[in-house]
């Protein structure tokens, strides 16, 4: 019995096994057709409501997966990738708004950091006296550390040897910066809004999810870069990317 089922042991292990992704690109569904061109041997999973593109670029194993812009989305998706690809590097990507005034149309945005700015704590105000969204203060997020403990973070640190490489490679590609991606299930469209954000927490830019997809892999202890375009096109940020996976060792 034992030696008919040494097989079966066998090919179960290797099923199960499951070799670590190099990258694994997160985006919206606009973002991703210059991507899959370039993937070579290109698989497709499914997983709960979730598609996953697997292949190489470059040599790197690549895996590819959609948020939808949206939060809930992008931390789903993330989640199960990081679960089931254990990628080493997690990369966010696509169009953004600005929050920094001094940025333009076409430039391009590297991460320093993140900030999920949807935490907002609104003052006590009497009935009738109406709303003042203006003065609401932050409420970061209470992301959890071993021990089962709480910490709240403002930011979350992007992967500093992605951003220096990426820094090299870009910089005679027009106007390119470091700064905070900033997200939130949310469109902002008036100015003095989008400067009391900008304000409170530091954010370069505006998209619905890259800092909630960065706070997931913080949580899950794998490392992410992102890269924005100031844009309302997308698939810009595409060729950045591609670019910078050309760069990699």
């Amino acid at each position: 019995m034992r030696s008919r089922l040494l097989p079966v042991l066998l090919l179960l292990g290797c099923v199960l096994r499951v070799t670590a992704a190099d990258l694994l690109l997160v985006a919206t569904e606009g973002e991703l057709p210059p991507i899959l061109a370039r993937l070579e041997h290109t698989q497709i999973e499914t997983r709960a409501s979730w598609q996953f593109w697997l292949g190489k670029i470059n040599g790197r194993s690549v895996v590819l997966t959609r948020t939808e812009d949206d939060p809930l989305n992008a931390v789903a998706a993330t989640t199960l990738a990081i679960r089931r690809y254990q990628p080493k590097l997690v990369l966010t990507f696509g169009a953004a708004r600005a929050h920094d005034p001094a940025l333009q149309s076409g430039d391009l945005v590297l991460s320093r950091t993140f900030a999920a700015f949807d935490g907002l704590l609104s003052p006590p105000r009497a009935s009738g006296t109406g709303t003042a969204p203006l003065a609401w203060e932050k409420l970061p997020h209470a992301l959890m550390t071993p021990g089962e403990k709480e910490v709240y973070q403002e930011q979350f640190p992007a992967d500093a040897p992605t951003l220096a490489l990426a820094e090299k490679l870009f910089t005679a590609r027009g106007h390119v910066v470091t700064g905070v991606l900033g997200s939130a299930h949310q469109i902002n469209r008036e100015t003095d809004r989008i400067a009391v954000l900008h304000t409170l927490w530091g954010t370069s830019t505006e998209n619905p999810d890259s800092a909630h997809i960065a706070g997931c892999a913080r949580l899950l202890g794998v490392p992410v870069f992102g890269l924005h375009v100031i844009t309302d096109q997308p698939g810009i940020a595409a060729g950045y990317v591609l670019q910078l996976l050309e760069g990699m060792q």
